[in-house]
C-alpha cells in the first residue's frame, strides 16, 4: 500500500522537474497593485501636487523648501517612484507605497543603493497660483 501511495506522489514530481535545465518553467505574471495615493497624486492639479511630494520629502525628514518640478517614473518593488525637484536644485526619489507610506532617497545615491536612476525633471511652468507655495 504505502508503495502504491510514494508512486502516486512521485509521478507528479518528476513531471515538475522534467524541465530541460531541472528549474521550474517561468509562468510569471506581473500584477499590479493599486496605489490611491498614486491615483489621487496623478489627478490634483501641478500645485498641489508639488505640495504634497514636498511635504513627503520633509516627512522623511529631508530638506525641500519647494518642489519646482515634479514627474511620475515608474514602478519598483510595488512601489511607484516620483521624482521631485527642490529650489536648491537637488532631485529626490520619492517611493509611495500602496498604503501610502514614503520612503525618500537622494537622486545622487541611487546608483550605490541599487535603486533605479532618477530621470531629471523639469522646473514647471509659474503660475500665479504657486508663488508662495504653502
Amino acid at each position: 500500500m504505502r508503495s502504491i501511495a510514494r508512486a502516486a506522489l512521485a509521478a507528479p514530481l518528476a513531471l515538475l522537474f522534467a524541465c530541460e535545465d531541472g528549474a521550474p518553467p517561468e509562468n510569471r505574471q506581473a500584477i499590479k497593485v493599486e496605489n490611491p495615493t498614486h491615483d489621487r497624486l496623478l489627478e490634483v492639479s501641478s500645485l498641489n501636487r508639488r505640495i504634497a511630494l514636498r511635504n513627503a520629502i520633509r516627512d522623511n525628514r529631508q530638506r525641500c523648501q519647494r518642489v519646482d518640478g515634479a514627474a511620475y517614473q515608474e514602478d519598483h518593488r510595488g512601489m511607484v517612484m516620483w521624482v521631485a525637484l527642490c529650489n536648491d536644485l537637488k532631485h529626490w526619489a520619492i517611493f509611495i507605497a500602496p498604503n501610502g507610506d514614503t520612503q525618500v532617497r537622494d537622486c545622487a545615491q541611487m546608483a550605490q543603493l541599487n535603486l533605479p536612476q532618477c530621470r531629471p525633471v523639469a522646473i514647471a511652468p509659474a503660475s500665479e497660483n504657486d508663488v508662495n507655495m504653502l
